[in-house]
């Protein structure tokens, strides 16, 4: 039944946005090269993507139009390094997101070939950039999230997800309905990189480890976790051009093949910072605290086979136990977060089983 409400809602939305007189749809994907659409979103985990994104696919001889939420601020990264940066086949287009006219106006790209989504948290915002996409007979891949599983540990895109549906399943859903066969998902977890404006993942560590101070982590800390560059994530995204016909329908975990464990981000970070160890304390597994990943014994970790075996994705270049050695590190002093007073409040360190662990072998375990 919530298919076929999410069916006539969405069909009704996106085709009162579909523009008129575009291209027919049988041409869109024999164009040479292409025309990739990026609808990029303010900020926030996701913030960084649409930037790499458009690099990716620039380098794929694709042309780029970049339409970019305008609540961003310009003057924030990665956004004040659109103009120098990006390469010259890309065009950034500024548009109000809150009209959905302008929207559609703005994906409406003569030549479309590709949309990718990465701003949609819901149907009705999707809508307008599928019709658009319905309209050219362009294939649309959307920036979804590994946040809807319900399983822990190591995850399949065959695990069961929230019902009722989050609403980035809903849109999913829609696609599924509007455009069967000319779309795709992928589902990013952690995400981290130069020009982010969430550092709360990685900064966590460092700014325990600045200051010498114990890091809470559930349960023994080996549990699985996929913390991965956005460089790697859009290159994942990007594998689907060319495989259109291979990854219509379906959905991928989006994530780095380079897997660490909790402790390994601890005792990294405090590794980058000169100190001789981590001091890690055992929080009992699902304690509600600061700490910035999934707080179960079991880990929350996205597999990628699915994105080599069907995409021919070759797996990441980086590795963040090597980036909080290098640059992230490097970023962190600079912008002087390892200075002044730090808030623990929540760190629940009174609820630490013991303040030293002796792991044996220390490392992921999958």
């Amino acid at each position: 039944m919530l298919r076929v409400a999410l069916y006539t809602t969405f069909c009704a939305a996106a085709s009162a946005f579909a523009p008129t007189g575009s291209p027919a749809r049988s041409s869109a994907l024999s164009a040479a090269g292409g025309h990739a659409v990026i609808i990029q979103n303010k900020g926030g985990g996701h913030g960084e993507i649409g930037f790499h994104l458009a690099k990716a696919l620039s380098a794929k001889d694709m042309d780029v139009t970049l339409v970019q939420d305008a609540s961003a601020k310009k003057d924030a990264l990665p956004f004040s390094k659109y103009a120098a940066e990006l390469p010259g086949g890309v065009t950034t287009t500024w548009c109000d997101m809150g009209d959905a006219a302008a929207v559609s106006a703005a994906c409406a790209v003569d030549g479309a070939t590709h949309v990718f989504d990465n701003y949609s948290k819901k149907p009705s915002d999707a809508a307008p950039m599928i019709g658009a996409a319905d309209a050219a007979g362009a294939f649309y891949a959307y920036v979804s999230s590994a946040g809807m599983y319900t399983r822990k540990g190591v995850l399949k895109e065959t695990h069961a997800v929230k019902d009722p549906p989050t609403g980035q399943r809903e849109v999913e859903l829609a696609l599924e309905a509007a455009l069967p066969g000319k779309w795709c998902a992928f589902r990013p977890q952690y995400i981290y990189g130069p020009y982010t404006n969430k550092r709360d993942y990685l900064d966590w560590f460092l700014n325990r480890a600045a200051r010498d101070l114990p890091m809470a982590v559930p349960a023994d800390a080996q549990q699985p976790a996929s913390v991965t560059h956005a460089e790697d994530v859009a290159a994942l995204i990007a594998s689907c051009v060319g495989k259109e016909a291979d990854a219509g329908g379906e959905i991928f975990n989006c994530g780095t093949d380079k897997m660490c464990s909790y402790d390994d981000l601890c005792l990294a970070a405090a590794k980058a910072l000169g100190k001789p160890e981590a001091l890690v304390v055992a929080l009992p597994p699902d304690t509600k605290s600061s700490f910035p990943l999934r707080p179960n014994a079991e880990g929350f970790a996205v597999r990628t086979r699915k994105a080599k075996d069907v995409l021919g994705w070759g797996g990441a270049k980086h590795n963040v136990l090597d980036d909080l050695a290098g640059f992230y590190t490097q970023d962190f002093l600079a912008l002087g977060l390892d200075k002044g007073d730090l808030d623990t409040s929540k760190d629940e360190l009174d609820k630490c089983e013991n303040m030293v662990q002796d792991y044996g072998a220390r490392g992921v375990h999958l």
